[in-house]
């Protein structure tokens, strides 16, 4: 409660206007031309529904006063997040129930994120939703429970992909894990599975439905970026992740087909000049750009925030913004907490239950979406921190006790 109670004075003293993509959202909610936001969403349509919400949200509590009413709102969706995530943990076993409290404060405690109400902490709560739905699954005995889990988890997969596509991939390890699992097909797993998938199809096409209809920003659809455009900007550069001149290309281009011809040669040329070591060498050199970044990528993307410590200073901006007296002492604070949590994810390798498994798939398998995909920086690890704390909260004890008897075995 402490910590949550100093998020919200941390909003209230700073909620800085945020510049790139959250610029774009501002003045489609705030303009009355959208013209030139149209453009945009037209080729980005995967935020549609995030602006749809966010002008409902907007259209309640008022347009004045806009930074700070959506990091109110953003606050709310990490904490959120955060209370799920210790559901889930109770339910699976309430031992571990004071351990995912602290781990959440301390992790709250150095994520400054709040203050960016993006896709990134958007989806935060919708993905710790997937994993408690999952939990409530293996520790169901009644079967109408069971079944209600299964279809919720099929509302909120579906929902998930239209606010950010890669965070159904718990979904997809959970699918995974269930498969590897199966041995002898019962009516329960029938039921389950049946009910997951009718849930998953249906309100797809509602949101979709609801997306392509919607009245409040013309779109236009074959102006959509591709997948392939994704892949072929991850493996670009040194770290693989934004593009400037294949995205300006691909605004020159009009036709869908055309973009994909332009993106599967950038793919080709990329590999001819790269070769496959050195093509491996990359992915090496990427992975570590992905996760590197304790503060995930904190004013790292250029000057997306560029507020100024200085006017009305207090000690949230010394901490926080590019001028700020204490920025690298939060830096160095939050890369020491990031080292000891992969650390003891790396060692506790031998708690090995069916949901623990799952939680490594699911992370393993944001790995591998972020190699192939745009990357290259630490803030897209956001979307999979959910599976991180719980993971963390599940192996914590068996990881420390590896690393002490790695200690005293060295130390001897």
């Amino acid at each position: 409660m402490l910590v949550f109670l100093l998020q919200l004075y941390a909003v209230y003293k700073t909620h800085p206007a945020i510049g790139f993509d959250l610029w774009v959202f501002h003045h489609a909610l705030i303009s009355k031309s959208l013209n030139a936001e149209s453009a945009y969403f037209s080729r980005y349509q995967n935020n549609i529904l995030m602006l749809l919400i966010q002008h409902g949200y907007l259209s309640v509590v008022g347009i004045k006063n806009y930074w700070f009413k959506l990091d109110l709102l953003n606050v709310i969706l990490v904490d959120s997040s955060v209370l799920i995530n210790v559901l889930s943990v109770f339910i699976y076993n309430k031992v571990y129930i004071a351990r995912v409290i602290w781990i959440q404060a301390i992790s709250l405690f150095f994520f400054p994120m709040i203050l960016v109400p993006y896709s990134d902490t958007f989806i935060l709560p919708f993905v710790s939703l997937e994993l408690l739905f999952f939990v409530c699954i293996i520790k169901s005995k009644k079967v109408i429970f069971t079944i209600l889990c299964s279809t919720l988890l099929g509302l909120v997969t579906s929902f998930v992909y239209f606010i950010k596509p890669s965070a159904i991939i718990p979904v997809i390890a959970i699918v995974i894990m269930a498969i590897i699992r199966l041995r002898k097909i019962s009516k329960r797993e029938v039921l389950t599975g049946s009910c997951f998938l009718l849930m998953l199809i249906s309100s797809y096409v509602m949101i979709g439905t609801f997306v392509s209809t919607q009245k409040y920003i013309k779109i236009s659809k074959q102006d959509n970026m591709p997948p392939i455009h994704f892949i072929s900007i991850g493996m670009s550069g040194q770290k693989g992740g934004y593009n400037l001149e294949s995205v300006k290309m691909m605004y020159k281009l009009k036709s869908p087909q055309q973009k994909k011809e332009y993106s599967i040669k950038q793919i080709k040329q990329t590999l001819e000049k790269r070769g496959p070591l050195g093509y491996i060498k990359f992915l090496i050199s990427k992975q570590g750009y992905n996760t590197a970044n304790g503060t995930f990528g904190w004013l790292q993307e250029g000057n997306f925030l560029v507020a100024s410590s200085k006017v009305h200073t207090n000690v949230f901006k010394q901490y926080l913004y590019a001028d700020g007296k204490y920025l690298s002492d939060f830096r160095f604070f939050a890369q020491i907490l990031w080292v000891i949590a992969l650390g003891i994810l790396l060692l506790g390798f031998e708690n090995r239950g069916l949901l623990e498994n799952t939680l490594r798939l699911g992370i393993i398998g944001g790995f591998i979406f972020l190699l192939l995909f745009e990357g290259g920086r630490s803030r897209y690890m956001i979307q999979f921190l959910p599976m991180f704390v719980v993971l963390l909260t599940l192996i914590s004890f068996d990881g420390i006790t590896k690393f002490k008897r790695i200690f005293y075995t060295v130390k001897k």
